[in-house]
């Protein structure tokens, strides 16, 4: 993810415009795009196989309801995603920049990084809908300084037992 595409303002991209980034991703024509519209069609990029078996491999992308155990909901994937990129470039929370850090010394890439972020933020987002809030950003960042020490397998397996209650 390069720095300059992300920029700093606040873009969450609908379902249908998450289908026209997949559309010009698909014609290759990333190049009219800029800012947050070129930092979501990159990350729908690298999620090419994943958008052709769930959004193109559905009738009305648009409005298909994913269930749980049935594929992966693009959308949702793409959104996380989307949160945690920003809050790298930003770097903020600062945790972030160690947690990663200490990630790719233990040999993972940006993307498997990524998805270990998401598996810490996706349920401190439900958490804090559940209370009719926003995530604790506070427990975010202790958590991301708390995991930097481990290997992904052991922050899953904490990850399972801190959330068991927000996600059964």
């Amino acid at each position: 993810m390069d720095t300059t595409q992300a920029g700093t303002e606040d873009f969450q991209p609908s379902r249908e415009e998450m289908c026209a980034l997949w559309a010009l991703v698909k014609e290759e024509r990333l190049d009219e795009l800029t800012g947050m519209k070129r930092f979501y069609a990159d990350i729908i990029r690298d999620h090419g196989a994943m958008f052709a078996k769930e959004v193109d491999g559905v009738e009305h992308p648009e409005s298909h309801e994913y269930q749980p155990g049935q594929g992966v909901n693009p959308y949702l994937h793409i959104l996380l995603h989307g949160l945690v990129g920003a809050q790298v470039v930003r770097k903020d929370p600062l945790e972030i920049v160690a947690f990663t850090n200490a990630m790719k010394k233990q040999g993972l890439d940006a993307h498997t990084i990524q998805h270990l972020l998401c598996a810490v933020f996706f349920p401190l987002i439900l958490e804090g809908k559940s209370q009719g809030g926003e995530p604790d950003m506070k427990k975010y960042s202790r958590l991301l300084k708390k995991y930097k020490t481990k290997t992904p397998e052991k922050i899953h397996a904490d990850l399972n037992r801190e959330f068991v209650q927000t996600v059964s």
